[in-house]
């Protein structure tokens, strides 16, 4: 970033500032992860308590996660009402991500990511489809214990019009700069204040304008190379390549025309076939059962038209 080091100085001044007028909040034992993923993403470019709250009004009218992830996005949708920003959006975010991880951990349980290490969980975490960089760094720090700064688009408008991170600089880079300049072991409590301080100065910003704001495209959500429940290509056999792929095979006029290049030595080396063109090797064919007994009713008429016709007996 641009004038790294005079915007190291603002972030250090900004924490100070914050700790002055908000004290150094409590810090919590750790959330669970796919709890706080739902809750990150509600949370995105709104007050991290008021999503917590919106997450437990939403589990108290469900069974529990699953049925969550199936119900359709419209209806969580109407859960979600005005409570926070982009709701819709963010219903349809929630059920993709849920169904995701069901198809492939084949239940709704991100605990294994504790015995993963942090680069790895923080990987998967951002592979997951309805999952940006800052949910994905809202579970580091909040359910792993790992050092990362959530940063969303009303973060980066703020901490530009503050003048404490350089105007050009998007979503990855300010949060790589954050994480870079603020201490892990100040990480926890630097992201509380942050997301207070946030929503204390963007109050009046328009969540859906802010991407034409900051000049920056609206974030785009990562999608899976492949869906983990699609069977695997079957591996290649040798001789495999000589074989033509049927998909790039054209079909004229319903006729299947493989089109396959014969080798000219193996055509030299081949036999010729019989002048007549049938098989020597077969014997040969009789004739239709009809058309024998045709020729036999044909010889029988020219025989009886052979004979003399019969003499009249004298009355």
């Amino acid at each position: 970033m641009k004038r790294g080091s005079e915007y190291a100085k603002r972030v250090k001044q900004l924490y100070q500032q914050m700790v002055r007028k908000h004290g150094k909040p409590e810090v919590g034992p750790p959330t669970d992860p796919i709890h706080q993923l739902v809750v990150a993403i509600l949370s995105e470019n709104t007050a991290e308590a008021k999503a917590t709250a919106l997450f437990k009004r939403i589990c108290d009218q469900m069974v529990d996660l699953n049925e969550l992830r199936v119900t359709p996005p419209m209806e969580l949708a109407e859960l979600i009402g005005n409570a926070v920003p982009q709701g819709r959006e963010k219903a349809h975010r929630i059920t993709r991500v849920l169904n995701e991880i069901r198809a492939r951990q084949d239940s709704l349980d991100l605990s294994f990511l504790k015995q993963r290490g942090r680069r790895e969980a923080r990987e998967y975490l951002e592979s997951l489809e309805g999952v940006g960089l800052y949910a994905a760094a809202s579970v580091m720090v909040y359910s792993l214990g790992g050092h990362a700064i959530p940063v969303d688009y009303l973060t980066i408008y703020v901490l530009r019009k503050e003048e404490i991170v350089d105007p050009s600089a998007n979503q990855a880079e300010v949060q790589g700069f954050l994480e870079r300049n603020v201490a892990a072991a100040d990480g926890p409590v630097f992201v509380r204040l942050l997301n207070r301080h946030v929503v204390t100065e963007g109050a009046r910003v328009s969540v859906a304008k802010l991407p034409d704001l900051l000049g920056l495209a609206p974030p785009e959500l990562p999608k899976p190379k492949r869906h983990v429940m699609e069977k695997p290509a079957l591996p290649a056999v040798k001789g495999d390549e000589d074989v033509p792929d049927l998909e790039a095979v054209d079909l004229e006029d319903g006729v299947l025309d493989l089109d396959l290049e014969i080798d000219p030595d193996l055509a030299e080396a081949a036999p010729a076939p019989p002048a007549g063109g049938g098989n020597s090797h077969k014997k040969s064919e009789k004739p239709p059962a009809r058309a024998a007994a045709g020729k036999k009713s044909e010889s029988k008429a020219k025989s009886k038209a052979a004979e003399p016709p019969a003499r009249k007996k004298k009355g």
